[in-house]
């Protein structure tokens, strides 16, 4: 019996034996991939934040159970979009620097909005956009996928500037769609999958702003969540073996499980920008991440 099929079935079953029934857990299945989500590092070249993140770099190698590798959930550096060439170059440095001195592992990087370099008088600028952040990250593409150890990863460019430049808006590209949709078909469907984007695909965390409730309604600003959120959905819905899909940007801390889709936000390295530990409710960190064979995900989050 399939989830789906027994979610169903747990639906036409007294309220007390449903939560046995869908949580069971299984004994026979054995871990796959640990790796850690380090996310909206916001480095700069000062004192505070440069030895934070080497410390949290440390938290996460030192661990008894250390992670294989790290998945960076974006906004690398504090800001490149309304930042001179020289400005944006430092937290560069900074970050280079941390990463040369402060860890062994590989990074897989996803990039973020605050990554991509958007100063309205460098448009002329062979780095302008997210060339510079490609460069810098040492990526093959703003979108890409991999295969480790039995699961297949994708990163996704959840960041599209409006065309002043000034601002963006969460969703993807056609081009990028459709490669996500043909990367999705070529690849088994008994292959769990986890997705990473910057901007949350589907977040309670959207809704933590009173602000954006107006005249009864919700209003959530389309640069905090996918806007083609509900497309993005019903992708995943034909294609079950994606298992996860992880996402940083809000600073906040959430688990959405939606169509057997595991959508997690987790928090950020530097909380809240700095300027303190702890952002609404969650407090500055990373996570450690958990993938098994049988495409189960688990998530512990840690201050460092």
């Amino acid at each position: 019996m399939n989830r789906r099929t027994l979610l169903k079935t747990a639906g036409l079953l007294p309220l007390a034996d449903a939560p046995e029934l869908i949580a069971a857990p299984n004994p026979a299945r054995k871990r796959s991939v640990r790796f850690a989500y380090i996310g909206d590092t916001h480095i700069t070249p000062d004192t505070k934040p440069m030895q934070a993140i080497a410390k949290c770099f440390h938290h996460a190698q030192d661990q008894a159970d250390k992670p294989q590798f790290i998945m960076h959930g974006g906004d690398t550096i504090m800001d490149a979009l309304a930042q001179d060439r020289d400005k944006v170059q430092k937290q560069w440095d900074a970050w280079n620097t941390i990463i040369k001195a402060d860890n062994s592992l590989p990074i897989e990087y996803c990039i973020g909005n605050h990554d991509v370099w958007g100063f309205e008088n460098a448009k002329n600028d062979p780095m302008y956009g997210k060339k510079w952040a490609v460069e810098q990250m040492k990526i093959s593409g703003r979108y890409r996928s991999f295969d480790k150890n039995g699961w297949h990863f994708i990163i996704l460019d959840s960041v599209q500037p409006t065309p002043e430049g000034k601002w963006y808006t969460g969703h993807l590209d056609p081009e990028q769609m459709d490669w996500l949709k043909q990367d999705l078909a070529k690849t088994d469907a008994k292959t769990p999958t986890l997705v990473l984007s910057h901007i949350p695909i589907l977040s309670a965390t959207a809704f933590y702003d009173k602000k954006n409730m107006k005249n009864g309604n919700w209003q959530i600003p389309g640069s905090w969540n996918h806007t083609d959120a509900v497309e993005l959905i019903e992708l995943f819905y034909q294609h079950p073996n994606v298992k996860a899909a992880m996402s940083g940007h809000m600073h906040l801390l959430d688990r959405v499980d939606y169509n057997g889709v595991a959508y997690l936000c987790n928090g950020a390295v530097s909380g809240n920008w700095w300027t303190s530990d702890t952002y609404q409710q969650t407090k500055a960190g990373y996570a450690l991440i958990d993938l098994y064979d049988d495409g189960t995900v688990e998530r512990t989050y840690l201050q460092y």
